[in-house]
């Protein structure tokens, strides 16, 4: 069997000895369609962490299911399925109060801590499966855990109907957003984003205006001299971290989606006072966020369509990592397709 395994810094394999999965009662085997590469996959790639090194990557995926647990009486073979990675204790405090994306064993999950759906075969939890409808692609199964991530930051920033809002970076994560404020209310969406494909993307999914990340204060001026309501950094670098301190109105408020593994100097600690900003970083999800995302995409509230650059095969995988890890580049989100 076939599949992408972290290694470690810079080090992806592909292995073709991978043993399939012996199924369990309560799991099901999926023959996985398509697979996303991650952002956190990236940031795993160049620093080393987050990911345990030997575990099949990718926690982005759809498929159909090719085995069934004999204690799995809901899901039948041929159905079609995406999945929540997230693998919860179910028992601690934060899973107790619906908040799994807090479990306290932290970051547990497929394609994490342990092997992901960038393979061919999968064994999963059936309680993790969510059923694709129809009229749902595979390609558009496998983006509803990226989108979940954005549909949970967007619940949890307090924003209200015609709050102005900025967007920092215009990837997978912040064409996203854009998309998920839309649904929420958000007035005026402004992004920030360097590349210009990646400009007309934002444009294309509903940011009122584009600009450089140099030409950041004009945002300024287009809020009546205050600044938005809202910024969203969907990049995660100290200097978009920087830019979000700056560009915030006075009593705004910042969520934190991109993610940073690297430690980095925290200048402007006594702006973040003076302004009375609030300040949240947010990740993950939960299950009722997860099938939320999913219907947003079925319900064409959500397009998908714009965010997918490219597909390719599983020995591309390696190769395309290098890419994304290099920006500026012109690919958003990049999809692994299983024969």
């Amino acid at each position: 069997m076939k599949g992408a395994v972290f290694v470690g810094k810079h080090q992806i394999e592909i292995r073709d000895d991978l043993p399939k999965p012996e199924v369990l009662s309560d799991e099901v085997l999926i023959k996985v369609k398509y697979c996303g590469i991650c952002g956190s996959g990236i940031e795993s790639y160049e620093s080393g962490g987050m990911y345990l090194p030997g575990i099949v990557i990718g926690h982005e995926f759809s498929g159909e299911i090719a085995e069934v647990g004999d204690n799995v009486r809901k899901w039948k073979i041929g159905h079609r399925v995406t999945v929540n990675p997230n693998v919860p204790c179910y028992d601690c405090y934060w899973c107790n109060h619906y908040q799994e994306n807090m479990c306290k064993l932290s970051n547990n999950g497929l394609g994490t801590t342990q092997n992901g759906g960038m393979v061919e075969y999968l064994n999963v939890k059936a309680e993790r499966l969510h059923a694709l409808p129809d009229s749902m692609s595979f390609k558009a199964g496998a983006t509803v855990e990226p989108l979940a991530n954005c549909v949970y930051a967007v619940q949890q920033s307090g924003l209200k109907i015609g709050d102005n809002v900025a967007v920092i970076g215009a990837g997978t994560i912040g064409l996203m957003t854009i998309q998920a404020l839309k649904v929420a209310g958000a007035g005026s969406i402004y992004v920030i984003e360097p590349v210009e494909s990646k400009q007309k993307k934002a444009l294309e999914v509903g940011a009122a205006k584009v600009l450089k990340p140099n030409a950041w204060n004009k945002i300024v001026r287009f809020t009546n001299k205050i600044g938005p309501d809202h910024v969203f950094d969907c990049v995660g670098l100290p200097e978009t971290y920087m830019t979000s301190m700056n560009l915030v109105k006075r009593g705004g408020q910042i969520t934190l989606i991109g993610i940073h593994v690297e430690p980095f100097e925290m200048k402007g600690f006594m702006q973040l006072m003076l302004k009375n900003i609030s300040m949240r970083g947010v990740f993950s999800f939960n299950q009722e966020v997860f099938a939320t995302s999913l219907n947003l995409i079925a319900e064409s509230k959500v397009n998908v369509d714009p965010i997918i650059t490219k597909t390719i095969k599983i020995d591309e995988v390696p190769a395309m990592f290098k890419t994304l890890a290099n920006p500026p580049h012109e690919e958003i989100k990049v999809l692994v397709e299983f024969d």
